[in-house]
């Protein structure tokens, strides 16, 4: 498989130190949400066809497009979000900004299209090629990287686009590594192959394997299972990912309006906000019990997601704190067979959503 949007930064069409301020304004006046915090993968993809229609190169077969003809699985699940953290720092110009979503979002579209074309009804032969071409792709870039880094210019835009990308490749390794690693054909990658051996610099702090609890979800997605728990943590979260409280407040606080979305006589929007943005819900904690239709609820859930790395009806299961108008406890099942694209009210929550 190849990294075209990864390899074009460097050696391509994309390399930052051919950018001006000329650039700065252009991306100024397209970075959209599409590009920045997309509902599916494949949006901000498109969304970066319409900034740069003319670098077709940018967009040619990645070795991956033959499979996609195959029949999908039951296992076949969206993945919108890091599965393994990572820390980046922050753009300070727009053109900074393009490339630190740029490469964010193609990190998750990859590791999106590795896992669903991983999940198609193709051969176990098939699944261990692509898992480890993938892998010996990130680490072929990494060391050129590594051998490179001296040659490349030393401004402010190149430097900050390397660092973002060598963070994102790492992570992209690990998000693989770890969801595949019984197609490896060696042991995961350690921090010291990685820094030392590959890019051949002083081995930072931090931990290179620490999961979201998306990680979890799809873990037990590739399994089918519900028994997969990440090792030395107990705390769950449906991982909000620090967008505007505020502006969480008001739109729930706009559904409940429009739509009743919880029973006010056994709990409140507050308590319904404060778990969805708590880092730790523990023991104790108020239930949710919803006034509004079932439908509506799982439609509010899934257009939700994107602004969290867990909100699914499996993290809703697994809370324990969901109860429908009819005080029976959410089960995934309900929510996925309740899950519609046109409930009661669609217009409204989507107005309404639209806050966030």
């Amino acid at each position: 498989m190849e990294l075209i949007i990864f390899n074009n930064i460097l050696y391509g069409s994309l390399k930052p130190w051919h950018c001006s301020e000329v650039d700065n304004k252009y991306y100024r006046q397209r970075l959209s949400p599409s590009l920045m915090t997309p509902e599916h993968p494949d949006d901000y993809f498109l969304e970066l066809k319409n900034i740069h229609p003319e670098k077709t190169e940018l967009y040619v077969d990645d070795g991956l497009d033959v499979y996609q003809a195959v029949k999908i699985t039951d296992r076949q699940f969206i993945i919108n979000a890091p599965l393994v953290t990572t820390e980046l720092a922050a753009p300070l110009t727009s053109t900074q900004r393009f490339y630190h979503y740029l490469l964010s979002n193609e990190t998750t579209r990859i590791t999106n299209r590795v896992y669903n074309t991983y999940t198609r009804d193709i051969s176990e032969t098939s699944k261990k090629g692509i898992i480890q071409e993938v892998v010996k792709s990130i680490k072929d870039l990494l060391l050129k990287i590594g051998t490179d880094y001296q040659t490349f210019p030393q401004d402010e835009l190149s430097q900050y686009v390397i660092q973002q990308l060598i963070q994102n490749l790492i992570r992209l390794l690990k998000e693989i590594e770890l969801l595949f690693p019984t197609d490896l054909i060696s042991i995961a990658s350690t921090k010291e192959e990685i820094y030392s051996e590959l890019l051949g610099i002083e081995i930072p702090e931090g931990d290179i394997n620490k999961l979201t609890p998306l990680f979890t979800t799809v873990k037990n997605q590739l399994l089918n299972s519900d028994n997969y728990e990440i090792a030395k943590s107990d705390k769950f979260s449906f991982g909000y990912k620090n967008g505007s409280l505020e502006n969480l407040k008001t739109v729930m606080g706009s559904l409940q309006r429009q739509v009743e979305l919880v029973d006010e006589d056994r709990c409140g929007i507050s308590d319904l906000v404060s778990i969805l943005t708590s880092k730790d819900i523990v023991l104790g904690t108020q239930p949710i019990y919803l006034t509004c239709e079932t439908t509506q609820f799982s439609y509010i859930i899934s257009k939700l997601s994107q602004h969290f790395t867990n909100l699914t009806p499996t993290a809703i299961e697994q809370s324990n704190l969901f109860y429908s108008k009819k005080g029976t406890a959410l089960k995934r099942n309900n929510l996925y067979k309740n899950k519609t694209q046109y409930p009661k009210d669609q217009q409204a929550i989507d107005t309404i959503l639209k806050g966030l």
